[in-house]
């Protein structure tokens, strides 16, 4: 422990300076974290199969590595970590001496992940493990592996079912869970040793702020998220932005944000709707762009199949924007449905769910936006702040390290 009381706590995670849900959640730890006196070293560990810093199968010369350690130059990284047999997914979730060696000088481990098979690579440390995961692998490979051509997919269902036993023996193996909502929880429990908490990331209120002009009724639609991945339901946003101009062709223009490009599928649809003049694609948003982005919007419109939280919603929410949003277990979390904006049911009749999207969202230009838009703010404030959000997470490390001065409010 540093002097003056504060932990030193490893954050492990993967692409911590890239776009996507759970690199956002990590930095927004990390910043919380190190603003109490916490010193918050960020430990990056591979996620690709071309990872620099790795042990390769297809590159010999990289058998002899000295160290799976590596800088990355401007990156606000402390310290990467490259894999053995870096293309096999389940080696990058697997132990690796010099870094379980460079963990055990902390008070606290930290995990912040997609899935919890991440947290088996620092399970061999002598410091308390805490891990907080999204969803679990097979839930957010779904739809991904539907889209798959069949050589690809084979590959991928082999890699699942071993990275899901990586994830329950890390279950097994930590001292703390964290989850974002209620199917995680009870997904965990069975395997959990130790505490499981539900613990909602939090939002810098300060920084995702309403438009100082109030809610924009003519302002742009906005979705942001991955933009190639299946699960987020691009496909169907698109699908339900078509029926939206043909009910009202005044709708004002879809714009889809975040992090890649869009699919060639989703491209082409686009084009084929007779859309290409409406619907705006703004790739590789940077974080310092998204509070002016959420601002400009009148309703935030999110159509993922799976959704383990849900951050960007949030966001939105926080700078006054409704969101309409596929129920899933994350927006049943966040959002209040009638109240702060609208989820829409999801089943097996996918031409419904997209007429369900455009309804509730012309329905929220219309009529609703407005009295939304102070409820989304005043629900974000009231339950989502950064301040309510980071106390659970510092009460959980005074659990698993003793230490009651941080606080032990938190359901064993």
């Amino acid at each position: 422990m540093t002097d003056g009381g504060h932990l030193r706590i490893a954050l492990v995670t993967q692409g911590f300076a890239t776009g996507g849900g759970v690199p956002t959640i990590a930095r927004w730890l990390h910043g919380e974290l190190a603003a109490r006196g916490h010193r918050v070293v960020i430990y990056d560990l591979a996620t690709s199969r071309r990872d620099p810093a790795s042990r390769r199968l297809t590159a010999p010369k990289s058998w002899f590595r000295r160290s799976l350690n590596e800088p990355l130059g401007d990156s606000p990284v402390d310290r990467h970590w490259g894999a053995n047999a870096v293309e096999l997914e389940p080696m990058r979730y697997r132990p690796r001496r010099e870094l379980t060696s460079a963990l055990d000088q902390f008070d606290v481990i930290q995990v912040v992940a997609g899935a919890p098979a991440l947290a088996r690579a620092v399970v061999d440390s002598k410091s308390p493990v805490a891990l907080q995961a999204a969803t679990m692998v097979r839930w957010e490979r779904e739809s991904r592996l539907a889209a798959m051509p069949l050589p690809q997919r084979l590959w991928r269902q082999v890699m699942t079912v071993l990275s899901t036993r990586a994830e329950t023996r890390a279950l097994r193996s930590v001292d703390a869970v964290l989850v974002w909502n209620q199917a995680m929880m009870e997904a965990v429990r069975p395997h959990a040793k130790g505490l499981v908490e539900l613990a909602a990331p939090g939002v810098d209120v300060r920084r995702f702020t309403p438009s100082p002009d109030g809610w924009q009724h003519n302002g742009y639609l906005l979705c942001v998220c991955r933009l190639a991945e299946p699960r987020k339901g691009l496909r169907r946003l698109i699908k339900a932005y078509a029926h939206m101009v043909d009910v009202d062709p005044s709708v004002p223009d879809l714009v889809l944000a975040g992090r890649g490009q869009l699919s060639t599928s989703d491209s082409s649809l686009i084009v084929q709707l007779g859309l290409s003049h409406r619907v705006r694609i703004q790739s590789d948003v940077p974080p310092e762009r998204l509070p002016a982005l959420y601002r400009g919007a009148s309703v935030f419109v999110q159509a993922s199949h799976e959704e383990g939280f849900g951050m960007s919603a949030l966001e939105a929410m926080s700078c006054g924007v409704p969101v309409v949003a596929t129920d899933t277990d994350g927006t049943r979390m966040s959002i209040r449905s009638g109240e702060t904006g609208w989820l829409v049911a999801q089943g097996p009749d996918e031409d419904g769910v997209v007429q369900a999207l455009a309804t509730r969202t012309l329905q929220t230009l219309s009529a609703d936006g407005a009295a939304m838009s102070e409820r989304a703010r005043r629900h974000v404030l009231d339950y989502f702040s950064s301040e309510r959000s980071i106390s659970t997470f510092i009460a959980v490390y005074g659990h698993i390290t003793s230490d009651a001065w941080l606080g032990t409010d938190v359901k064993t």
